[in-house]
């Protein structure tokens, strides 16, 4: 039925062989191409890439024969290609009007999706994609191919790569570095770009079960990086998600340093050592660092309902230094208007080459301004999440949090209690029993005694 292909927030994904199928794959690359022949494109060129994901070749193999018998010329790549590189390519090649890439991104093995990106460089708009979801036929039955297209192959993941060499002063930096790609697509790139002598990699093979977890550069995900990049005395830890657009880091102590804290480094150090200038653009859960800092520095901050589809629209609009969201998402000014985990990671590296300092001590620099930063993040399954979101609709929120009295609450997206010095965030998710909760407060034990103390209250403690 048509109603099992719906894009969420970025991309169609589902379970491999329930979901997507082969079937279901050829019913959303007909659309796709129809899609663009009404909008004027009489011959529509499609580059389309995939990641490590089980059958992710042979998924864009066949994305690849649809559009050829529909008329139009697929671009495949030679190989997993990661995200960014896919974003890039449609962006930089004449001939391709769309990209396409094969990918769930940072979900369980199990799944896989379908990635639309636009011609200007990032993810197709809703309004894009709601329209080739309207074009979906319901069945194949009755629908007829006129062939005449063709398929055609090329190596972007390698251009990519020498795009990103022209662009960074990659020949001075001599960082010890521990890279973990997750078993994705982003496996080998930066052991290119700086040579296998400065990069450790680990989790760098081909492995579609992606060693019995989901690809997703979390803190729980990271243990043995964390103890690579000790073990290693690294300057850095470096993990990219499934299709590597998504970052996660390890400073050399072998601590994770958050998403908040990387997105506050790189306004830091594109403002004040490299004199831009841009707006702020985050989501609703991260840090108030990055609010302090705008202030400030004179940078307009704009927040926006979680999801990275509300940041990067605003890319195209206006001057944006930084954008991005607690998970790990960010774009940067310079680049293209998407999730880049690879090109974020080299910024960070030049970073740490032009400051001459470690990690611990930028962000300790940043504290020293700024004050103190900690985060803490559950996420609760459980059947009761209508309930309680009911319950804090009628209530207006809580009124006090493990001792701290809420002193003001912004429904922009969830229940977002602020205190004085910390907040504390309620949200549902948007496709699963889960309740989310998020915190920040001058420490970790703190941030977490923020989010205990409201699962208490709920009845939802372990």
């Amino acid at each position: 039925m048509n109603d099992t292909i719906r894009f969420g927030t970025d991309g169609w994904r589902a379970v491999i062989g329930r979901e997507f199928t082969f079937e279901n794959l050829t019913r959303i690359a007909r659309a796709t191409v129809q899609w663009l022949k009404q909008s004027g494109v009489n011959r529509p060129g499609i580059l389309i890439g995939y990641d490590t994901r089980f059958m992710g070749h042979l998924f864009a193999e066949h994305v690849a024969q649809v559009i050829a018998d529909e008329g139009g010329t697929a671009v495949l790549t030679t190989g997993p290609t990661p995200t960014p590189a896919i974003s890039w390519g449609t962006q930089k090649l004449q001939e391709v009007d769309l990209g396409v890439v094969i990918t769930a991104s940072h979900n369980p093995p199990e799944y896989s999706g379908y990635k639309v990106k636009a011609k200007f460089g990032g993810s197709a708009t809703q309004k894009m994609t709601r329209e080739i979801e309207r074009l979906i036929m319901p069945n194949l039955q009755n629908s007829v191919s006129h062939g005449g297209g063709e398929i055609l192959e090329r190596d972007i993941k390698t251009e990519y790569v020498e795009h990103l060499r022209g662009m960074f002063d990659l020949e001075s930096m001599d960082l010890r570095v521990v890279h973990d790609p997750m078993y994705g697509a982003g496996q080998g790139i930066l052991s290119a770009l700086l040579g296998d002598p400065l990069v450790t990699e680990i989790h760098g093979e081909i492995n579609p079960g992606f060693g019995g977890r989901s690809p997703e550069p979390i803190e729980r995900n990271m243990q043995e990086l964390m103890r690579c990049v000790v073990q290693e005395n690294a300057a850095i830890g470096i993990a990219h998600d499934g299709d590597a657009d998504r970052i996660g880091i390890v400073d050399e102590k072998g601590d994770v340093v958050t998403s908040h804290l990387v997105m506050a480094l790189l306004a830091a150090h594109l403002h004040r050592q490299q004199k831009q200038h841009g707006a702020i653009v985050r989501t609703f859960a991260t840090s108030a660092i990055l609010e302090k800092m705008g202030v400030a520095w004179g940078l307009p901050v704009e927040t926006y309902p979680i999801g990275f589809k509300y940041v990067a629209p605003r890319f195209l609009e206006t001057s944006v230094l930084v954008g991005g969201e607690e998970s790990g998402g960010i774009a940067v000014a310079g680049h293209i208007p998407e999730r880049d985990g690879i090109y974020v990671a080299l910024v960070l590296l030049q970073m740490l080459m032009h400051r001459g300092q470690s990690l611990t001590a930028l962000v300790q620099e940043l504290f020293d301004e700024f004050g103190p930063h900690a985060y803490s993040r559950s996420d609760v399954h459980t059947e009761r999440q209508a309930e309680i979101i009911q319950i804090l609709r009628q209530t207006d929120g809580l009124r006090h949090i493990a001792g701290r009295s809420v002193q003001a609450m912004d429904t922009l997206d969830g229940f977002k209690h602020l205190m004085e010095d910390g907040w504390l965030l309620v949200r549902p998710s948007g496709t699963e029993p889960v309740l989310r909760i998020y915190a920040e407060a001058p420490t970790r034990a703190e941030a977490e005694e923020l989010v205990h103390d409201t699962k208490v209250q709920f009845g939802l403690a372990d």
